[in-house]
């Protein structure tokens, strides 16, 4: 058996908490945004409570429709503080009952009382939420009782699919993507859920899809899912501060072990494992120095998560005594899975994790990675992908179609160029700034590029020339409208 718990209106209720006194007088949620409102844009309603619903006013009314149809219509500004802390005090009502529970919406649990006594069942009737309306119902599948708590008739019943035939259609609305169905539904001539659910299953696949026939399942509860677990997440950071400012490698090597030996042992209890290591130097003055190990496989020894740091520190460089430091861990679960033969896989994943480790001490963190040509014909664009293990794309297939080796400037040198600007394209004469001036006797080109013209916030276009200076340079020149000039490289 199964049980919903359903905050019908909780940003309404949110937001009188503030404005006790309009409890019993329709209400709305309403953003209000100043750059809008100079703008005279409508802006829509968020969310009103019953009785504002009574009036024929429902969430997405613009503010002036709204007040025309309810003069005493009164708005409320959100707050999404006293939402989250209804919503905290709904979990800690359901924790009371059961610790097994479902967060379905961000107004709706789904409890499992399978392990539940009869006694702790009965006091589902007797839970109040102070400041909002509380709402229950039973039913013997988890998405079935989430549908009939949405209906007011339903609370505080055992539900069971000859009950919740008579409903309206439009709960349908509320399972995902049926809100697109209703129009259709409608068409068809069907008013409540009992029409719906005389359907031909298999008709219903057929023309609506493999959704429809899941909502026809769900309706007469033909399937029973598990709960997706709520659980608070724990967390793993640890600190130690020191006495003394610290200034060599081994007292923190010998700090970081005694962190490690706890946490292997709490990570070996919950039969989780350690994906990324982020490391907080506190140093002196109140300055603070963050630092990530990526780990290629999840670890959970204490050697095999200590050698990192180790190399970590041999490359560290802070300039300031090490007053405590503040070690936290992103978990995943442990990797096993068989060799593959036909794949080349790393023999010695933690000694890779040592390179790692090394050349990011090297480089700074984010600096290192694996290069990948993107989907764009842009010049020097390129993605870094973490440097996980994973093979690299084959060299071979991206060799440079020139024969004369360019050397590229990053960044490009910005130049001033005299040119034809009534051409179209300009066509460049000479280079009048810049490291490379002098004329430009003879010109290839211009090589057009663009991408992504289907996106005005990401679109780009440049033209490029070879180009043949009088002191016999040759450069790759190019023109990104509309009027900046770059040198891009030096042939040699």
């Amino acid at each position: 058996m199964f049980a919903a718990l359903h905050v019908p209106d909780l940003t309404v209720a949110a937001a009188l908490k503030a404005f006790p006194e309009g409890r019993g007088m329709p209400c709305a949620v309403l953003q209000i945004d100043p750059e809008a409102m100079a703008e005279k844009v409508k802006l829509p309603l968020q969310a009103v409570n019953e009785l504002a619903r009574s009036t024929g006013i429902a969430s997405g009314w613009p503010l002036n429709r709204a007040l025309v149809r309810c003069p005493d219509l009164k708005v409320l500004s959100p707050d999404p503080a006293g939402e989250a802390e209804l919503m905290r005090d709904l979990i800690a009502l359901a924790e009371s009952l059961t610790p097994d529970l479902e967060i379905a919406g961000r107004d709706t649990l789904i409890l499992d009382l399978s392990r539940t006594t009869s006694r702790h069942a009965a006091r589902l009737a007797s839970l109040e939420l102070p400041g909002a309306c509380l709402l229950y119902s039973k039913a013997p599948t988890p998405d079935l009782a989430r549908l009939a708590v949405r209906h007011a008739s339903c609370h505080g019943l055992q539900i069971s699919p000859k009950d919740i035939a008579v409903l309206p259609f439009s709960l349908l609305g509320h399972l995902p993507e049926g809100e697109g169905f209703l129009p259709l539904l409608k068409d068809w001539g069907i008013r409540s859920l009992g029409d719906f659910m005389k359907l031909p299953r298999q008709a219903l696949a057929e023309r609506l899809g493999p959704r429809a026939g899941a909502w026809h399942d769900l309706l007469h509860a033909k399937s029973c899912r598990l709960l997706r677990l709520h659980r608070p997440p724990e967390s793993m950071e640890q600190t130690m501060d020191f006495e003394e400012a610290l200034r060599s490698t081994e007292p923190l090597l010998f700090s970081f072990k005694r962190l490690l030996h706890s946490l292997s042992a709490r990570l070996a209890a919950r039969h989780v494992a350690v994906k990324t290591l982020r490391i907080i130097f506190h140093l002196d003055g109140g300055a603070c120095l963050l630092r990530e190990i990526r780990l290629p496989e999840p670890r959970v020894e204490e050697e095999e998560l200590l050698r990192p740091i180790s190399v970590l520190l041999d490359s560290l460089k802070t300039g300031k005594g090490i007053t405590g430091i503040t070690l936290d861990v992103e978990i995943t679960l442990p990797t096993a899975a068989q060799k593959d033969w036909f794949i080349r896989q790393l023999p010695r994943p933690e000694r890779w994790t040592d390179t790692l480790a090394q050349l990011e001490g090297l480089l700074g963190p984010g600096k290192m990675g694996i290069p990948l040509p993107p989907e764009s014909h842009r010049p020097d664009d390129f993605k870094l992908r973490s440097a996980d293990g994973s093979p690299a794309p084959d060299p071979g297939r991206f060799q440079p179609s020139c024969s004369l080796p360019l050397r590229r400037f990053r960044p490009a040198y910005q130049v001033n160029v005299a040119s034809d600007a009534e051409a179209r394209p300009p066509r460049p004469y000479a280079l009048l700034t810049g490291p490379y001036r002098g004329e430009i006797l003879e010109a290839r080109g211009p090589f057009r590029q663009s991408g992504h013209w289907w996106d005005p916030q990401a679109e780009w276009r440049r033209l490029e020339w070879d180009v043949l200076l009088a002191n016999q340079h040759l450069l790759r020149l190019a023109f990104q409208p509309p009027d900046q000039w770059l040198i891009d490289g030096l042939y040699q």
